[in-house]
């Protein structure tokens, strides 16, 4: 706790909050405080933040991490309800870029290549609309859900983060049923309105529609194309030998490039193959086989079905095997089906009975070129950009700068993890649950300051700390040095005091992320 209230302190978090929400002076504990205290339970590995939040601070040293004179007992829920409440009316897009602002400015924090996404969180209960609040709460409802729980009620968190080790810079809570596809646009509107900075904007497939393209002309971005447009499949399916293949020096990938005019927006579009995805079965037989048993129901179906005349049958065969893609029919025939004979001997001036109707008969069969097809389309994507100049954004730039779109979604699964805010969400009111995810954003923020900041001494100094097989490494993630550091205790003996069990590796650690947090380790107040 001593090295997230070590980032805190040097974020300037605390002091920011005070000029926000200007302490009163009858209140034992000011409101940036408190939401140091809320950061430093959300990484306190427990299974649900905020709920037993006094309790949880008893066997801390409260007034060492938090202020002299500061009691576990003055962390309880109505001082933490009221502080939440001043946050909404202030904004909580309004709150976090002023924080975010800060962790740019005294940590140096690289805006030159963004990345942004969205992600949905899943509460119980019934979450009534508040009247008469201003500015107004987002609906807690049910929507398109992340999580596979479309029985819950769920809130929309959209983040943009830096390339430069995934620090949080933008923060959006959005109502449950809200659509990426025409969230992504304003989104990035927004950030770059806001920030005044010319950044690269890296985002998802789910961004890329002729309207959004056209609400971004301005902004600089890079997305995935996503390959329900023909344009896409045309390109996906096509033999690379007509295209123009450009240099690519990381292992496993081969690239094409070509020019586009989508949405009347002139971009360029990167085939990429992944030599690995193609060779890898596993990525294409399950759907290949899932295919193929959806088409084996559809035939049956079409088999069982009987038809006035052969004509009519031959029309209803053609029409499947015209919607077949890398199958074919075999074996196909078309057989009367005969009308119930009377009991006995026909008589020899009886007729021959008319039929009643037509059935097919046919069999399921792959193409010679079905595989290499399926594994085709699963190994290859396509990467779209309004930057023109190939010298400033080389395509295997821009595979590399995608590639980091992981940094953002492992921000989100940090935030669902079962050890932090995953259960958390035990709020009465909407717009609580909205400060709720500016807390969420914040707990990020020096989450991803501490690591990036760790990362960068020990390449600096040539350092490095055992990870979790006791290798060496120098890009430990901040969630494993938290774990290094469980049972470090403040203790006290009559009038001194000193900490426990600061091995020397922890205190290289400590070393390492300098004066803010070297003063919790030190053993005075």
């Amino acid at each position: 706790m001593g090295l997230v209230a070590g980032t805190v302190d040097e974020l300037g978090l605390v002091e920011a909050i005070d000029q926000m929400i200007e302490p009163h002076e009858l209140e034992h504990i000011s409101a940036g405080q408190v939401v140091k205290a809320m950061i430093l339970n959300a990484l306190g590995f427990v299974s649900a933040p905020l709920y037993l939040f006094s309790e949880f601070f008893e066997s801390k040293a409260v007034e060492h991490l938090l202020g002299a004179g500061i009691e576990a007992a003055h962390l309880n829920d109505d001082r933490l309800g009221r502080v939440m409440d001043k946050l909404y009316k202030l904004g909580t897009t309004e709150v976090f870029l002023a924080v975010a602002l800060l962790a740019v400015e005294r940590f140096g924090v690289s805006m030159s290549q963004v990345h942004a996404d969205s992600t949905s969180f899943a509460v119980d209960g019934e979450y009534a609309k508040e009247e008469n609040l201003e500015p107004i709460p987002v609906q807690i409802c049910r929507g398109y859900s992340r999580d596979h729980r479309p029985d819950l009620k769920q809130f929309l968190v959209s983040l943009v983060c830096s390339a430069d080790g995934g620090v949080p810079l933008w923060l959006k809570v959005g109502n449950g049923n809200d659509s990426d596809a025409q969230q992504f646009a304003q989104l990035m509107r927004s950030f770059s309105d806001n920030w005044q900075c010319d950044s690269l904007i890296v985002i998802d497939a789910a961004f890329y529609s002729q309207p959004n393209l056209q609400q971004v002309k301005t902004l600089r971005w890079l997305s995935r194309v996503p390959q329900t447009l023909s344009a896409a499949q045309a390109l996906v399916q096509a033999d690379t030998s007509t295209l123009r293949e450009v240099p690519c020096e990381l292992p496993g990938y081969q690239m094409w490039e070509v020019e586009e005019d989508y949405g009347g927006i002139p971009q360029r579009w990167v085939l990429i193959e992944s030599q690995s995805r193609k060779a890898d079965d596993d990525l294409w037989k399950p759907e290949l086989e899932k295919l193929e048993r959806r088409l084996g129901r559809q035939l049956k179906a079409l088999c069982k079905q009987v038809f006035a005349c052969k004509p009519d049958a031959l029309d209803a065969l053609i029409r499947f095997k015209d919607s077949l893609e890398v199958h074919t029919l075999t074996a196909v025939s078309v057989e009367a089906i005969e009308p119930k004979r009377h009991p006995g001997r026909p008589s020899k001036a009886a007729k021959a009975q008319t039929p009643v109707g037509y059935q097919l008969s046919a069999q399921l069969k792959r193409i010679e070129t079905t595989e290499q097809q399926f594994s085709q389309k699963r190994s290859r994507f396509i990467l779209a950009t309004n930057q023109m100049d190939a010298k400033q954004w080389p395509a295997q730039s821009l595979l590399s700068e995608y590639k980091g779109q992981q940094k953002v979604e492992r921000g989100f699964r940090f935030l669902k993890d079962p050890l932090f805010f995953t259960s958390s969400v035990f709020l009465k009111k909407p717009s609580r649950v909205q400060t709720l995810a500016l807390i969420m954003a914040l707990t990020l923020l020096v989450y991803t300051l501490t690591e990036r900041k760790l990362r960068q001494v020990l390449a600096q100094q040539q350092q490095t700390v055992s990870d979790q097989r006791k290798q060496p490494t120098a890009k430990p993630t901040f969630r494993w040095i938290m774990q290094k550091f469980q049972g470090i205790h403040w203790v006290s003996l009559g009038s001194s005091t000193q900490i426990s069990n600061l091995s020397d590796e922890r205190q290289l650690i400590i070393r390492l992320l300098g004066p803010p947090a070297q003063r919790y380790y030190t053993g005075s107040t």
